[in-house]
């Protein structure tokens, strides 16, 4: 079945988009309003008495007739501002008024009532009747009249413009983030139940949506079946090679019991190679049981074991342990700890395992009759066990890479050196027995490897 993709309109960058460019037209239209609301002109106020003392006994007599235009002072600081002229039937003003200015004499000039506007450092009021028509008259502003101006200014419209800002986008904050972040959420969980081997997650009604976070999980579905799919591949592929490997090794297993002889018996190459084959046998069955624990096939089970007969068997076993039999004897080279080791709950295999491989690695890149150290602390409730050789080190930059399958850090100084799995075997048994392993060059030469374990 082909994915469905998704259209332009649907996409999830579309959305987003679309919000907050809704959100910042819904913030500025408020500031916007803000705005024009603190600098609206303020109301009329009831007309002072001064206007009706000074101003309407000169606007009645009779020798003020015909002198009545915009900008004429009548008496005092009374000036006209604007005049209802009769004559022409529209209303003068004063030139090079503002607009502001203009709007506040033609309110004053339609009001029923004579009232008075602050405006600036003036006072207009009106309207008054003439011989001209209703003009509106201008004065200084008193100082009582600026002191109410300034205390009905006096407002808190930009905190509770703040606070209703705040309000507003943490809602929007809110929305969005139960929106977008519920889904990211459901994918996370998803994703961890994909990673604890389920087929099927939980992803709700996800897959039915017909954007980006839809296409995510349809694609995170069909992941988690082709995951168990191939999980279930490998389990059968790791049995099968577990029976391909256990035939040959079981019958030559039965023919070295069929050969033995007394004087084979005393043969110290015919004991080691007995020795050997069973250890092969062990070995192989340890990997393949690494890998089917790392597939939650098997449950690792641990015994008590004294870390020093590990050693011991080991340092005793290190003659047949080369692979080059031109090369000096490893025998004698092994410096184990002198100190007394507890018990290790743990899996003696897998330990055997490591520092089997540890210890050849520090034989096969030190220096010929080089010695290799194996070293042990307990802090805790864990031990390190530190396996140095007297090699040249590792170059900082390839450290890092140590434990990566086939790295090796110089294959053209050690051809037969192996392919470079033993570290990576190395660390997924560490691994599974619950512990680190570190490597790093030692301030006195050559590449010690820490192995943390708990000691239970």
């Amino acid at each position: 079945m082909p994915e469905r993709r998704t259209r332009w309109y649907q996409s999830l960058t579309f959305r987003l988009l679309t919000i907050f460019w809704s959100l910042i037209l819904l913030t500025a239209m408020a500031a916007f309003s803000a705005v024009l609301y603190l600098s609206a002109p303020p109301g009329p106020t009831e007309l002072a008495e001064d206007y009706q003392r000074a101003i309407e006994p000169i606007l009645n007599h009779p020798s003020t007739e015909g002198m009545i235009q915009p900008g004429r002072l009548l008496v005092g600081q009374y000036r006209v501002v604007a005049v209802n002229s009769l004559e022409l039937n529209e209303i003068i003003y004063v030139p090079g008024m503002s607009q502001f200015q203009v709007g506040v004499a033609f309110d004053i000039m339609q009001s029923a009532e004579p009232v008075q506007v602050v405006v600036g450092e003036h006072t207009y009021g009106g309207p008054f009747a003439s011989s001209e028509g209703d003009v509106v008259i201008a004065r200084p502003a008193s100082s009582e009249e600026l002191a109410m101006l300034a205390e009905n200014g006096d407002q808190d419209w930009w905190p509770r413009l703040i606070l209703i800002s705040i309000a507003a986008s943490f809602l929007g904050a809110l929305i969005l983030g139960w929106w977008f972040v519920r889904p990211l959420r459901q994918l996370r969980n998803a994703t961890r139940e994909i990673a604890a081997g389920s087929a099927e997650p939980n992803l709700a009604r996800l897959p039915k949506r017909k954007d980006e976070l839809g296409e995510l999980a349809r694609t995170m579905a069909t992941t988690a079946v082709q995951l168990a799919s191939s999980r279930d591949a490998q389990r059968r592929l790791l049995s099968d090679i577990s029976h391909e490997l256990r035939s040959p090794v079981g019958r030559l297993q039965v023919a070295l019991d069929l050969m033995e002889t007394d004087e084979l018996r005393k043969n110290r190459n015919y004991l080691q190679l007995h020795k050997d084959i069973y250890r092969l046998g062990s070995i192989i069955d340890s990997i393949l049981w690494l890998s089917r624990l790392e597939n939650g096939l098997e449950k690792l089970v641990k015994d008590p074991v004294d870390i020093a007969a590990v050693l011991k068997d080991l340092q005793s076993d290190l003659y047949y342990l080369q692979y080059d039999k031109n090369q000096p004897s490893w025998e004698g080279r092994l410096q184990l700890p002198a100190r007394k080791l507890p018990e290790l709950e743990t899996d003696a295999v897998l330990l055997r395992l490591i520092i089997e491989n540890l210890v050849r690695n520090g034989f096969q890149y030190g220096p010929e009759n080089g010695q290799v150290r194996v070293s042990a602390a307990v802090k805790g409730d864990e031990i390190a066990l530190t396996v140095r050789d007297e090699g040249p080190g590792v170059p900082k930059e390839k450290l890092s890479k140590m434990f990566e399958p086939f790295f090796r850090a110089d294959p053209s100084r050690h051809h037969g050196a192996g392919v470079g799995l033993g570290l990576a075997l190395c660390q997924r048994a560490v691994l599974v027995l619950g512990g680190s392993i570190h490597a790093e060059n030692h301030p006195e030469g050559g590449l010690a490897v820490t192995v943390r374990l708990p000691l239970s």
